[in-house]
């Protein structure tokens, strides 16, 4: 005996459709979340834990943001480029570099205090050995196994499971 199936092409469509869109939606907010969390991880090493602050002009300069394109959504925390100094703390220098003449203020000469007077600085070439001290990459490291498991329960809730 011979059963026969109809299937309606457009409503199996359009319930992968909803369904993509489900799992998308889903997965953008986990994402975003999780931005948000590293964010917050990164400047709390930037508030002492790693670094000390003393402008807070590298924390400030840490920021985070979400990308979707098509059906790839992105989590982005990043540190603006302006803040030339925060790459030798994430990676370290090793190396030769010119500082630029400059005028500074000085308040002690051979070990006594000074009145306060400007003296011109000419410009030199010093060899910088500075050791890594990583504030991003070890937030992501200790955010990781989170960061996975937030995503898969994304993609349960997403499927409806």
């Amino acid at each position: 005996m011979l059963t026969e199936i109809q299937v309606d092409e457009t409503k199996v469509v359009a319930r992968f459709e909803r369904v993509v869109g489900d799992v998308l939606r889903e997965i953008r907010a986990a994402v975003d979340i999780e931005r948000l969390i590293l964010e917050a991880l990164i400047k709390r090493k930037l508030s002492g834990e790693v670094l000390n602050v003393v402008t807070g002009r590298l924390r400030r300069s840490v920021f985070s943001y979400v990308e979707v394109e098509d059906d790839t959504v992105s989590g982005v925390v990043a540190q603006s480029g302006d803040v030339k100094y925060g790459a030798r703390w994430e990676f370290g220098f090793t190396g030769d570099e010119v500082v630029k003449a400059h005028v500074r203020t000085i308040t002690q000469a051979f070990g006594r205090a000074i009145a306060p007077r400007e003296v011109e600085v000419q410009q030199f070439t010093r060899h910088v050995d500075q050791p890594a001290r990583p504030f991003m990459r070890p937030s992501l490291a200790e955010r990781a196994a989170a960061i996975v498991a937030r995503l898969k329960g994304a993609l349960a809730k997403g499927l409806g499971g």
